[in-house]
């Protein structure tokens, strides 16, 4: 069996077992659990690794979180009004025995309310079974079906009428004779979302937020565009699993002529989801951690629109999720967070610098800051930021690896954290909160949590490496090289890129992990760039460039650009990348083709990310034009990339120097004098 190269004691099977069910798309697994795909305790079991004194495997080690003096009474499925009828189901979690008025912590999730009612209370606490910790400690917690989930009633179509079913939702706590008028919102992924959404409604009892790896709120706010998982136009591959298991727009429900009463008589005899013959997590597998091969074919199915029924999905918004461009009312109409919009509530920003939406929670962070509207919320804006990936902030441990990077002892009191912040905005405490660095962070590479109270961070000064090279680049046996100046004569590099045969390395992706990318670095449709060792510490926290000179012989193909830190053993480590359909080059409301052969300079948005490369280390860079499944397939031929069949390689040329001198700016961090 392999050994995990950070950490030869560790068997790679291990990691990467622990890797998919703490960190694989969480929200397929949260909704794969819903839907009874897995069962809970499987997915947020904690890690086990090779004890370093012997040869056994022990757990690895967590902050524990302490339930509160209060037992915890459920009431199930309050029909909860909105403006146009419609009956949203709520569960509230009330502390038994506390007399004074009870601030809510809120929760809007389309992946079934009753995964928190049916977990274990006694159990570490966890993003199921919260609701019962929460409530313990003297808060009602609510959770709520979003509309056209589950028991809610209506119609879903993803990503719309959240934030005015959130307003009338708090309007109604304020009709509860033992509500304290104070609101805290929580939530990851899209119920992190809806916390973005729920903000936007401007609601005078929201004071508490804790929106975690919330990129699906957001949509143009500072300069980009990341409706609904995509990524520089284009839509996010493993997207089709998520609409299959998560994404139905169709539930059977008890009539609505029912009351409550009778309601709760006979909700149990009914099943109103979907049931699947294949779960989500059917398309995934443990060991080796990857997709299956019938997922990879699904996903290879073209036209892509028709994928959903290759899978036997159920009735989803999977059509429009890949087929509407970005500024399509699709995505113009639904509720998302753009420039100009204002906010309520302080906030916790949570995520992680390998998940999807980091960048997107920076942009929160910062909108907060100036858009909030009142003067403490706009002053109590903070930010986490953990070394992992999607949703598993809270997972960290003393012996935390990301992907194949060992990162050591990571802990970090999330739980606690978070319930002092609660303490804090809802119950007004004087405890000191406000005095909590603005932004805590974990740096990858030094491997120990650093802080700021700016952002950018003090010192960070925009240094550019230069791709260059007195060889071909093709793959990292090639001569592609990095440099701090540009080479002053013009050069070229080239690949093809062919849409049936694209790079597929969903296993190794940026946005699963830090893994190392040596073993998918040698076919010749990319190219390698890597610099000499360094001769001294270079750190990284912060926004990172690209501006890449491209010609190509088709009307359109994409662009992504990887950073990577290759250790003295020769492993390169994934650490961010930046995407982009080159049709959208100028601007995302228009769609303009390139000619064959002229040169274009691509402005290239490479996301936030921190890392720090230690003396001895280098920096590569690699260009390509496919990440599938990450980022669905351009078929090159300029047309809809949704509903074609045919394709065409792609001769793309890379150019360097002279007047196209290709280039990253990466944000070094100049620490002064101690």
């Amino acid at each position: 069996m392999n050994a995990n190269p950070a950490n030869p004691r560790t068997p790679a099977s291990s990691y990467c077992r622990t890797f998919l069910q703490r960190a694989l798309l969480p929200a397929l697994v949260i909704a794969s659990t819903a839907l009874g795909g897995c069962e809970p305790a499987a997915i947020v079991s904690p890690a086990t690794e090779i004890d370093a004194d012997s040869d056994t495997e022990a757990p690895a080690r967590t902050i524990p979180f302490d339930k509160g003096p209060y037992p915890v009474r459920v009431e199930r499925s309050h029909f909860v009004e909105m403006r146009d009828g419609v009956r949203l189901m709520t569960d509230l979690y009330f502390p038994v025995g506390h007399d004074e008025p009870l601030p809510v912590i809120l929760e809007r999730t389309p992946y079934d309310k009753a995964v928190a009612r049916n977990s274990d209370p006694d159990a570490p606490i966890n993003n199921n079974n919260k609701a019962w910790y929460y409530a313990s400690h003297g808060y009602v917690f609510a959770v709520q079906d979003r509309r056209g989930k589950f028991e809610s009633e209506s119609d879903y179509t993803m990503g719309h009428g959240d934030i005015q079913d959130a307003e009338d939702t708090l309007d109604w706590f304020e009709t509860q004779d033992w509500f304290s008028g104070r609101v805290g919102m929580i939530g990851c992924s899209i119920p992190g979302g809806n916390v973005i959404k729920a903000a936007m409604s401007g609601h005078n009892s929201l004071k508490g937020l804790v929106p975690q790896s919330a990129g699906f709120g957001h949509g143009t706010a500072g300069g980009t565009l990341a409706y609904g998982f995509i990524r520089g136009g284009v839509q996010n591959g493993t997207m089709p699993f998520w609409a299959h298991g998560a994404g139905s727009k169709l539930f059977y429900r008890p009539s609505k002529r029912l009351s409550r009463a009778e309601y709760l008589r006979v909700a149990d005899m009914f099943e109103p989801r979907p049931q699947l013959e294949t779960g989500m997590l059917d398309f995934f597998q443990f060991d080796p951690f990857d997709m299956t091969e019938a997922a990879y074919d699904a996903l290879l199915h073209l036209p892509t629109v028709d994928i959903d029924d290759v899978l036997g999905s159920p009735p989803s918004d999977w059509d429009d999720l890949v087929g509407a461009r970005p500024t399509d009312p699709f995505w113009q109409d639904g509720d998302y967070l753009d420039d100009g919009e204002t906010v309520a509530g302080a906030a916790l920003h949570v995520n992680s610098w390998h998940d999807y939406s980091v960048n997107e929670t920076l942009l929160q962070f910062e909108h907060f800051r100036q858009n909030a509207d009142t003067e403490w919320a706009r002053d109590n804006q903070y930010v986490l930021i953990g070394p992992l990936g999607h949703c598993v902030f809270e997972g960290l441990t003393d012996q935390t690896t990301n992907g194949d990077r060992y990162m050591g002892d990571a802990r970090f009191d999330a739980w606690g954290t978070y319930l002092r912040w609660w303490d804090y905005t809802l119950k007004e405490q004087a405890n000191g909160f406000e005095d909590t660095p603005a932004i805590q962070y974990f740096l990858p590479g030094a491997n120990e949590w650093r802080s700021s109270d700016q952002w950018p961070i003090a010192g960070t000064t925009p240094t550019r490496l230069y791709l260059r090279g007195d060889a071909p680049a093709n793959s990292r046996e090639g001569g592609g090289a990095l440099g701090w100046t540009a080479v002053p004569e013009a050069r070229t590099d080239t690949y093809t890129y062919d849409p049936l045969d694209p790079i597929m390395n969903f296993r190794r992706s940026v946005l699963n992990g830090s893994f190392d990318q040596t073993r998918t670095e040698l076919r010749q449709d990319r190219l390698v760039y890597t610099s000499p060792p360094l001769e001294e510490d270079f750190e990284i926290t912060g926004k990172a460039r690209a501006r890449i000179y491209i010609s190509t012989d088709v009307p359109d193909t994409d662009l992504m650009v990887k950073l990577m830190d290759v250790y003295p053993d020769g492993a390169a480590y994934a650490i961010q990348h930046g995407y982009i359909r080159l049709r959208y080059r100028d601007g995302f409301d228009r769609e303009v083709m390139m000619e064959p052969g002229t040169i274009y300079p691509i402005d290239l948005d490479m996301l936030v990310g921190a890392n720090l490369f230690k003396a001895g280390h280098r920096i590569r860079i690699e260009v390509a034009s496919s990440y599938f499944p990450n980022y669905m397939r351009n078929l090159n031929t300029g047309g809809d990339n949704a509903r074609e069949t045919e394709t065409r390689p792609a001769r793309v040329t890379i150019h360097q120097g002279a007047d196209t001198p290709s280039y990253v700016e990466l944000p070094k961090i100049e620490r002064g004098e101690p």
